[in-house]
């Protein structure tokens, strides 16, 4: 064999060498393209699933804060309405008429058992209605066991009645207190059905 001859297919083989190199490393390129697109899919898809499923847990969060929100508005709204009615109710009878008022007066100190003491009103009262109310009460009592005190209350309405060591509070804002938790509920169905 000759030099030429020996180049010759020298120069073959390393051609052909060359050839199924580039033709191995086109096929690793191309196993290697492939497996990454199916791993890209793959964490396209996982990816996606978890969006949607973070999106599914935002979206519940949203509706539930919102719901619990709309709940706490209405509860509010539903108080104030109580409380209004409330208000409605002490405004009517600090508007009460002169009669009127002097008649619930004189009923709920008659209704007080073993009825005698001081009766206390706020300067108002004592001065419209005062002397009118002592002479009511005792006629209703057939005796002179109820007096009417020289000091003054704060309040809007109503009385106290003091005897030694023991004092009864009419006043608005207190019988309207003890009457709110037992009315509340009423109230709330009354205007809530």
């Amino acid at each position: 064999m000759s030099i030429d001859n020996i180049k010759s297919k020298i120069l073959s083989d390393a051609e052909n060498a060359a050839e199924n190199i580039l033709m191995d490393a086109e096929k690793t390129k191309q196993e290697i393209i492939n497996n990454a697109k199916i791993e890209a899919e793959t964490i396209i898809k996982i990816e996606a699933e978890k969006a949607i499923k973070d999106a599914e847990d935002i979206k519940s969060r949203k509706v539930s804060a919102a719901e619990l929100q709309g709940r706490n508005m209405l509860l509010s709204a539903k108080q104030e309405a109580i409380k209004k009615s409330f208000d409605v109710a002490f405004d009517k009878l600090k508007v009460m008429p002169e009669d009127q008022y002097l008649n619930f007066l004189v009923q709920e100190i008659v209704k007080i058992p073993n009825c005698e003491g001081t009766i206390f009103l706020n300067a108002k009262d004592k001065e419209n209605i005062g002397e009118k109310l002592i002479k009511a009460v005792n006629k209703e009592l057939n005796s002179e066991k109820v007096l009417l005190g020289n000091e003054t209350i704060q309040a809007s309405g109503g009385f106290v009645l003091k005897k030694e060591n023991i004092e009864i509070n009419s006043t608005f804002e207190t019988i309207l207190d003890s009457m709110k938790d037992e009315l509340i509920g009423e109230i709330a169905n009354a205007l809530f059905k």
